[in-house]
This record gives structure tokens, C-alpha cells and sequence, in this order.
């Protein structure tokens, strides 16, 4: 079989598209929450949430950060490429103006984090210490991106579902200010850019398909199974959770393995 014909398609035609209040709402709603964080104080909001979240497990919150990463959410996904290869290919076509606006967003304000501002010991601190580039948040970012590609290009979802996605994207990104490494409002703002970023890469994939032919998704397993690869390799600053690390980029070795054997039956 040719690797450029198209994947057969055996169930039934997605929903229509979610209306405008999907995308709105939760953008809506974020920005405002950033304003009131402004007007509350970031660093004392910052402290509060810190000190809150230090009740819980060190190992869970360093787990979620570590997900949140580009590799991490890339060795996630890579499973759903057999049957769901739309919502990979959503994430990446949202990346590269996710990228311009994280690492830009960083260079151009070039913020210091909680660790360079804050006295050490003030706040609850875990994993790897870092100082600078604070806004925005890139996993904020990361994580609501793959959450907004995931529920546009899932119309068919029930609202519970979608619910629970951007539940999951808002925990990863709490987890950023869990783990002392953002203000609340860079964690606010990279989830803001990211979930209407996001919503663009869902909008992007029902145009260009590429992901209905087997090539496309060969060419994604392939990007996947690299970055889970250099899942265990690369050190993302917490050692707390490397068994974490290493059963993430197993999941995401095997899934890219498997999308890119012989048989793939893909869902829009």
C-alpha cells in the first residue's frame, strides 16, 4: 500500500464545529483572572497558592511540571496516534506560534522568577531552581495548547470531557507556581496565549489534512518517538520522579512504534 493513501476512516462524521464561547469563555475568563492577580499583588498571590500547595505530595506536583514539558506532553499524546493522529497534528501546528510566543514573551521582558526576587526558604520550592525568563509560562503555555488542539479537534466530545481536559491543562499549569518556578501571572497568561493558540492549531488541522494520510502520521510518530527518546536522556530538573520520567517515555516510545506500523485507523 502507497504510504500517501488515505487512512480509511470507519467511524462516524465528527460534530459540527464548538461554537464561539468555547474559544471565548475560557480565554475570557483567564484574562481576567491575570488582571485580578495584578490587582491582588502578584507576589502575594504567588506566596498564598505557593504555601497552599505545599500540603501535597512534592512528587505529584514535580510529576505534572514534568508532563508539561514539550517532551512530556509529546511522549503523552504519541499513543493517540493510531486512532486520534488529528489531535497531535493540532498540537503541532500550533507550536511554532506557541513557541514565538513563549520564548519571545521571555526575551522581551525578561522577568525574574519567584528564586531571583524572593528570599530563599520564603516559598515552597522544588526541583531545579531557576532565576530568570519568567513570563510567561512556557508549560502554561504548552499545556493549554495541547488542551484547546485536543477539544477543537474533538468536536464530538461531550462537555464533561472537555471539562476534564482543561481541568487536567489548568492542574499542570498550577503546577508551575506548586513547584516555585512562575508568578501566577505568567502561569495565567502563557495558559490565556496558549488555549487560543491551541483553538487556531484545531482550526488548522480540519484544513490541512495531512494527518489522514499515512505518511502524515509516519511523519508525526517520528517527531513523537524522537522526543520520547530524548525523554530519557535529557534531565528536566527533577530527580524526584525519574522513574516518572522514564515510564512517560516508554508510553510515548510504544505509541509512536505502533502508529508507525502497517495498520492505522484514524477518527477526525
Amino acid at each position: 500500500m502507497h504510504y500517501d493513501e488515505p487512512v480509511p476512516d470507519e467511524t462516524p462524521a465528527s460534530g459540527a464545529p464548538l461554537p464561539r464561547s468555547w474559544l471565548i469563555a475560557p480565554a475570557l475568563a483567564l484574562a481576567v483572572l491575570a488582571l485580578a492577580c495584578i490587582a491582588a499583588g502578584n507576589q502575594s498571590v504567588f506566596i498564598t497558592l505557593n504555601t497552599a500547595a505545599s500540603g501535597v505530595s512534592p512528587s505529584l506536583w514535580s510529576a505534572l511540571s514534568l508532563t508539561g514539558s514539550v517532551l512530556g506532553m509529546l511522549a503523552l499524546l504519541a499513543p493517540t496516534l493510531k486512532t486520534r493522529p488529528r489531535w497531535l497534528a493540532s498540537a503541532l501546528l500550533a507550536s511554532p506560534l506557541a513557541l514565538a510566543f513563549s520564548e519571545g514573551g521571555k526575551r522581551i521582558f525578561d522577568t525574574m522568577r519567584p528564586a531571583g526576587v524572593l528570599e530563599s526558604g520564603s516559598f515552597n520550592l522544588i526541583g531545579q531552581k531557576l532565576y530568570v525568563h519568567s513570563f510567561p509560562s512556557g508549560h502554561a503555555t504548552t499545556a493549554f495548547v495541547v488542551a484547546a488542539a485536543l477539544i477543537f479537534a474533538w468536536p464530538e466530545a461531550n462537555t464533561r470531557t472537555r471539562l476534564a481536559v482543561a481541568a487536567a491543562a489548568a492542574l499542570i499549569a498550577f503546577s508551575r507556581i506548586a513547584v516555585g518556578a512562575h508568578w501566577p501571572l505568567d502561569v495565567l497568561v502563557g495558559a490565556c496565549g496558549g488555549w487560543l493558540i491551541g483553538a487556531l492549531g484545531g482550526v488548522l488541522s480540519a484544513r490541512w489534512r495531512f494527518w489522514e494520510r499515512r505518511s502524515g502520521v509516519r511523519a508525526m510518530a517520528a517527531i513523537a518517538l524522537g522526543s520520547s527518546l530524548a525523554l530519557l536522556f535529557i534531565d528536566l530538573g527533577y530527580p524526584s520522579v525519574h522513574l516518572y520520567q522514564i515510564g512517560l517515555a516508554a508510553w510515548g516510545i510504544g505509541g509512536a512504534a505502533s502508529a508507525l506500523g502497517k495498520e492505522t485507523e484514524t477518527r477526525s
